[in-house]
């Protein structure tokens, strides 16, 4: 198994602190005599090293081989990603687990051990000497090697999540893997390394001065003395190891998340940050990762959008209409990229022209996608030379059928006949169309319901004549709801009347540019609504 061989040896490297600590305070006891006084050989000290190394590998496999195995299986990503993110998830708190273990059996062996040699050896081994080597060695081996594995496997495992990352995992996209049990929670962290490195070291050499003022004779009191010493080497030794650890973890996190705000800043919404740690910076990296990825898919909708916007475009009049004796023209701005309103005129055959003016609820997608479907109608039945009111009503038993509930579509609808200066027209629900004679403007306002409502309502046709020099003006809400700058008046039909009288002299090509420029100076920032307009103006003898 060469997976095995190369991670698993790699992982062994990050444990060599383990040893260190452990050979520090094995070199400290026989250093100030204690080891001697107790009849501890060379020998049997090295042994000791060799089965605490054979221990504690053996720990480390355990703990490892899981990880290992779904190492191996990181060339099917798909297939394991999740069992993948999860095992390597788990894997400090299996480390924990399977080196505490260990360390207590270990700590066993020490004890008996030791106590043998030293009653074989016909050496002083009092029961105060056997507790302070009792809490050194169960400190030691139950508390400092299983806080040195778990922070080592922390350590090699964020290094792992880094290349891992290249390949998708660890970018946030299964947070199912995280469990409460985790130990590597930025809120318990510190708590864990104080109580580690400072409380518990505290404790036990409090007790070991309780146990030196309790000695029966001098050679008791430096023993127990001397086994504080030991246990000060081996805890400030170990805390500083700590330390180095958690600060180089912490060091590569806050690059990687700094890396991922310097690609956000940039615009490089395709790569992601990984995740670490499962701990509130981890948390912070999956929220980063969320929030590219929400860009990435905003830029991917923008250019949808801009798809969808010159499409909307093309489905708007290309050309307008050669009418003898009418000059037309139309115009369109949507506050999105596309928008609800829609306005055509039709030519027929004959010379006739149907003028529509429409106006979607809502906005965005919803409502483009009604407007395509109501321009494809209006087309087909214009094809037909349906009467208008004819047509109206289909329109509205159709969109009745597709609409959803509280959607509807409001509709002036008129047939311009050149011929005979009549417009036939049918106003659903819409804004009054305004017709700027002579004698001032009439209004053609809405005499029914928007479309899509209700099936039983019945559209009529009205007719208006137009004399030369007259002008037509459909138009929807947009226009009139514009609101001041004070946000506090709209525009309304008052000021329109005004503003069509006051510019009757204006080319019909002009009129929608000084319209806008009028809503600009009131208040409009092309943000509020959709605007369309269709002016109609027959020309004067």
């Amino acid at each position: 198994m060469n997976y095995i061989s190369t991670d698993f040896l790699r992982f062994l490297i990050y444990l060599w602190p383990m040893l260190f600590v452990y050979w520090l305070g094995q070199f400290t006891m026989r250093l100030i005599g204690n080891a001697n006084e107790l009849g501890i050989t060379y020998t049997v000290s090295v042994l000791d090293l060799i089965i605490f190394t054979i221990s504690f590998t053996i720990a480390a496999l355990w703990a490892f081989n899981p990880l290992a195995h779904c190492l191996h299986k990181a060339e099917q990503l798909e297939k394991h990603q999740a069992v993948i993110e999860r095992v390597v998830c788990d894997f400090p708190w299996r480390a924990m687990r399977a080196f505490v273990i260990t360390g207590v059996i270990f700590a066993v062996y020490l004890l008996l051990t030791i106590s043998l040699v030293a009653i074989m050896g016909d050496h002083h081994f009092s029961v105060r000497m056997f507790v302070a080597l009792a809490l050194n060695f169960c400190f030691g081996s139950i508390v400092l090697a299983p806080a040195l594995a778990v922070a080592a496997s922390i350590f090699y495992s964020s290094k792992l999540r880094v290349k891992l990352s290249g390949q998708g995992l660890f970018t946030g996209q299964l947070d199912k893997v995280r469990e409460h049990k985790q130990i590597t929670s930025a809120s318990r962290r510190p708590w864990f390394v104080l109580i580690i490195t400072g409380l518990l070291p505290t404790l036990i050499l409090s007790l070991y001065v309780y146990l030196a003022f309790a000695a029966g004779n001098a050679l008791e009191e430096r023993f127990i003395l001397s086994q504080a010493l030991v246990l000060l080497v081996m805890s400030v030794s170990a805390s500083l190891i700590l330390v180095w650890m958690m600060s180089n973890t912490l060091k590569k996190v806050t690059e990687a998340l700094e890396t991922g705000l310097q690609q956000l800043a940039s615009g490089q919404f395709k790569e992601r940050v990984p995740v670490l740690l499962d701990d509130d910076m981890g948390d912070l990296a999956r929220g980063l990762n969320m929030a590219m990825e929400g860009l990435l898919e905003r830029d991917d909708l923008k250019d949808s959008l801009a798809i969808a916007a010159d499409i909307q475009q093309g489905l708007l009049p290309r050309s307008v209409p050669l009418t003898p004796g009418y000059n037309l023209n139309g115009f369109q701005q949507t506050c999105y990229e596309v928008g609800g309103d829609y306005y055509d005129y039709i030519e027929l055959q004959d010379g006739r022209v149907w003028l529509v003016v429409a106006d979607v609820s809502g906005k965005g997608y919803p409502a483009a996608l009604t407007m395509a479907n109501l321009q494809a109608m209006l087309r087909g039945l214009a094809s037909t030379n349906r009467p208008i009111e004819e047509a109206a009503n289909y329109l509205n038993e159709t969109l009745c059928d597709s609409l959803t509930a509280g959607n509807f579509v409001t509709l002036f609808m008129g047939k311009l006949q050149p011929q005979t200066h009549c417009l036939l027209w049918v106003n659903a629900g819409h804004t009054p169309s305004m017709v700027m004679t002579e004698n001032g403007i009439s209004m053609l306002s809405a005499k029914a319901p928007p479309l899509g409502l209700a099936k039983e309502i019945k559209y009529e046709v009205s007719k208006t004549y137009f004399s030369p020099g007259d002008t037509f003006l459909a138009y929807t809400d947009g226009v009139t709801e514009t609101t001041s700058h004070s946000g506090k008046e709209m525009f309304g039909e008052a000021r329109l009347k005004k503003w069509l009288s006051d510019n009757q002299s204006s080319s019909i090509e002009a009129l929608p540019s000084e319209l806008i420029q009028t809503l600009n100076n009131y208040g409009r920032d092309g943000q509020g609504d959709d605007l369309t307009l269709l002016c109609v103006r027959r020309e004067k003898s």
